[in-house]
C-alpha cells in the first residue's frame, strides 16, 4: 500500500511539473491597446503571442486596472491565427511546421500563434492622475530559456499600458485612442545577418509618437531587471538601433538564444503625454540555421530602389520632399537569388502598409486618409521566384499639405512600409523599409484677419476657399469670410486658379470671442524649408512688447528659447537651428498678455 501511495505521489509530482513546464513555455509576448469609440466608451484589445509547443491560450482574460471603480476589464477571445514562418526547409521540399503540426513539448522554435482578446465597450470615469492609469494583464510563467533577464522561467509574463490625463479632461467621454502596432512581430531569426524590421505604430488622432526600448514586466506589471551584459539600450547581443520616429529596428547579433525584447511607444498630444503602449516579444535567434546550397547561410531579401544611397551604394531609408501638385512615382524592387538544395529558387514576397494607400492599393479615390490616394501596381502581396517588384504612384494636391492647429501638426509627412520576405525555414529571411514623403505648399500662408468676430481671407474672387472646424471641412463655407458660431479651431484653405494653395494658421474660438494671432499682425519666415537651419523672420506688432520666442519639436519638447523686445512695426531677426536634426518644428511668439501666434518651420 505504501509503495502504491509513493508511486502515486511521484506520478502526481511529474504530472504537475509537466503542466508547469507547459505553462511556462507558451507565452512569448504581446501588446495592449484601446480605441475611443463614437459612443464615448473604450474598447480594449490584447494581442497575446503563444508558443505552439506549449498549451493553448485561454478563451478569455481579465485586464487589471488602477481606474477607480473599474478593478478589471473582461476580454473574451476575438480571433486565433497561426503567424509561424511559411515556406520550405533547405531541401526545398519539406514544408515549414505549423501550430497544427506540432505537439506539446516539441522542440520546434518560432512556431507562434496570435490570440486577440477584445472587450465590450467600457466607461472610464475620472481624470487620470499624474502617474496615469495602469492596465495590466499577465500570467505565470516565462520560458526558462530566456537569457537576457534575471530569473528566467521563475518570473511571470506581463503586458502593461498607461493612460494619462490631457489638460485635466475627464476620461468620460473618451478623448483619445492609444497608438497600435501595424506590423506583426518577428519571432525567429538567424545569427550573423543584418536584420531590419518595423515596429511602426499608427495613432488615430495623429498624436506625435516616440519609440524607445523598455524593460519587460512581470504578471503584476513590475519591471524585470536585465541580466549582466544587457540593458535597456542593449537588450539583445550585438549592435542594435531603434529609430525613435518610425520604430525601425535594426540589429546584427553573433550570439544565438532566446531573448526578451520590449518596445515602448509614447503618444503626445500637443506636447502632453497621453498614452504609453508596449510590445514584448521573445526573439528566438538560431545559431544553427541550416546552410543552403553551397554551404552559405540563408540571407534576407534586399529591398532595393529607391532605398540605395547613390554615394555609398548602401541600403538605407528613403525620404522625399515634394511640392503640392507633384506626382511621386518609382519602382520598389526586392530580390533574393539564393536556391534551395534541390535547385529551386526561393520565392520573394513584397507586402506593404500605409494609411495613404488606397483601397486594395489600387483605388486613388478612397481607402486612404486624404484622397487622392497612393497606389501600387501590381497590388501586394506580390510573390515571384528570385525577384518581386511593384510600382509606387501618388499624385499629391493641396489636400495633402496638413493642417496646423496650434501645437497639432496634422500629417503633411506620410509614412509607407514595404516588406520583403523569403520562403526559407526555419526562419524566413525578411527585410522592411519605411519611406516618407513630405508635401509642402506652393504658395505662402494665406493671411486671415479677425473683423469684429468674422474671419476674412480676401485674396480675390478667383480663389477657391474652404473653411475648416477642428480639422473637418465646414459644408457650404466656401467664401472668403466665415463667422464662427461654436467653440473650436478654425482654418481656411485658399487655392489659386492655377491649383496652388495653402492653409492658414488656426484660430481658436470660445464663447468670449476669438483669440490667438492677435499678437503679430504679420509674420514672414524665409527660407522655409531651410537647408542650413537659418530662418530669417520679419514680424510686425501693434505696440512695443516684450516677446518670448519658443521653438518646440513634434513631441512638444522645447528645443530653443529667446526673449526679445519687439518695437511697434516690423522687427527682423534670425533663428539658428543648424545644430538640430532635420524635421518639422513649431515656433511660438508670445507676450506677457498671454497673446500668441504659432507657425511651422522645416529644417531640411
Amino acid at each position: 500500500m505504501k509503495t502504491i501511495f509513493t508511486r502515486l505521489i511521484i506520478t502526481l509530482i511529474f504530472f504537475f511539473a509537466s503542466i508547469i513546464t507547459l505553462k511556462a513555455s507558451h507565452g512569448t509576448g504581446g501588446e495592449m491597446t484601446w480605441t475611443c469609440m463614437g459612443n464615448g466608451q473604450y474598447v480594449f484589445q490584447v494581442k497575446f503571442y503563444r508558443d505552439c509547443n506549449g498549451i493553448p491560450g485561454s478563451q478569455a482574460i481579465n485586464i487589471n486596472t488602477t481606474v477607480p471603480g473599474v478593478p478589471n476589464i473582461f476580454a473574451p477571445i476575438f480571433s486565433q491565427t497561426d503567424i509561424s514562418p511559411e515556406g520550405f526547409y533547405q531541401d526545398g521540399i519539406s514544408p515549414c511546421p505549423t501550430c497544427a503540426g506540432v505537439g506539446g513539448g516539441s522542440a520546434q522554435p518560432g512556431i507562434i500563434e496570435e490570440y486577440i482578446y477584445r472587450s465590450a465597450p467600457v466607461t472610464l470615469n475620472g481624470v487620470p492622475p499624474a502617474q496615469g492609469w495602469d492596465f495590466i494583464w499577465g500570467e505565470c510563467c516565462r520560458s526558462g530559456l530566456v537569457s537576457n533577464i534575471t530569473g528566467g522561467g521563475s518570473i511571470g509574463f506581463g503586458l502593461r499600458a498607461k493612460m494619462f490625463s490631457y489638460s485635466g479632461q475627464n476620461a468620460d467621454p473618451c478623448f483619445d485612442s492609444s497608438p497600435y502596432f501595424i506590423e506583426k512581430p518577428v519571432s525567429i531569426l538567424c545569427t550573423g545577418l543584418q536584420v531590419v524590421y518595423e515596429q511602426l505604430s499608427i495613432d488615430n488622432e495623429f498624436d506625435s509618437l516616440y519609440y524607445e526600448f523598455d524593460t519587460p514586466t512581470d504578471d503584476s506589471g513590475n519591471p524585470i531587471p536585465y541580466s549582466n551584459g544587457y540593458s535597456i539600450l542593449n537588450p539583445i547581443p550585438g549592435v542594435t538601433s531603434l529609430n525613435s520616429e518610425t520604430g525601425e529596428f535594426a540589429f546584427n547579433t553573433p550570439l544565438g538564444g532566446l531573448f526578451v525584447l520590449t518596445i515602448k511607444v509614447s503618444a503626445y498630444k500637443c506636447g502632453e503625454l497621453v498614452s504609453e503602449i508596449r510590445r514584448e516579444i521573445n526573439l528566438s535567434i538560431l545559431n544553427n540555421c541550416s546552410p543552403i546550397l553551397g554551404g552559405v547561410s540563408n540571407l534576407a531579401p534586399e529591398v532595393a530602389a529607391p532605398f540605395i544611397d547613390q554615394n555609398t551604394g548602401l541600403f538605407t531609408s528613403y525620404a522625399d520632399t515634394v511640392m503640392a501638385g507633384d506626382t511621386v512615382n518609382f519602382d520598389i524592387v526586392s530580390y533574393d537569388f539564393q536556391n534551395f538544395n534541390n535547385g529551386a529558387l526561393q520565392e520573394v514576397t513584397i507586402s506593404a502598409f500605409g494609411q495613404q494607400y488606397g483601397a486594395n492599393f489600387t483605388n486613388t479615390a478612397s481607402g486612404c486618409l486624404i484622397p487622392p490616394c497612393a497606389t501600387l501596381n501590381p497590388p501586394p502581396p506580390v510573390t515571384n521566384p528570385a525577384s518581386a517588384s511593384t510600382h509606387f504612384n501618388w499624385i499629391t494636391t493641396t489636400a495633402h499639405l496638413g493642417y496646423s492647429f496650434s501645437c497639432v501638426q496634422f500629417l503633411n509627412t506620410y509614412y509607407f512600409i514595404n516588406k520583403a520576405i523569403d520562403n526559407y525555414c526555419p526562419a524566413n529571411g525578411n527585410n522592411s523599409r519605411v519611406f516618407s514623403i513630405t508635401v509642402l505648399p506652393t504658395m505662402p500662408i494665406p493671411p486671415v484677419i479677425n473683423n469684429n468676430g468674422t474671419l476674412q481671407c480676401n485674396l480675390g474672387s478667383n480663389f477657391i476657399y474652404q473653411w475648416f472646424l477642428n480639422r473637418l471641412a465646414i459644408p457650404g463655407a466656401n467664401t472668403f469670410s466665415f463667422t464662427p458660431v461654436q467653440p473650436g479651431t478654425y482654418q481656411v484653405l485658399a487655392v489659386a486658379p492655377d491649383g496652388q494653395g495653402n492653409y492658414s494658421v488656426g484660430f481658436n474660438y470660445n464663447p468670449l470671442g476669438l483669440y490667438e494671432n492677435n499678437f503679430l499682425s504679420s509674420c514672414t519666415i524665409s527660407p522655409n524649408p531651410s537647408a542650413d537651419g537659418l530662418f530669417n523672420i520679419s514680424a510686425s506688432v501693434k505696440s512695443n512688447d516684450k516677446t518670448f520666442i519658443t521653438i518646440y519639436d513634434v513631441y512638444g519638447r522645447i528645443v530653443f528659447g529667446l526673449e526679445k523686445e519687439f518695437e511697434k512695426g516690423t522687427n527682423s531677426l534670425t533663428i539658428d537651428l543648424s545644430k538640430l536634426s532635420s524635421g518639422v518644428y513649431n515656433i511660438t511668439f508670445s507676450n506677457e498678455k498671454n497673446q500668441f501666434s504659432k507657425y511651422k518651420v522645416i529644417k531640411m
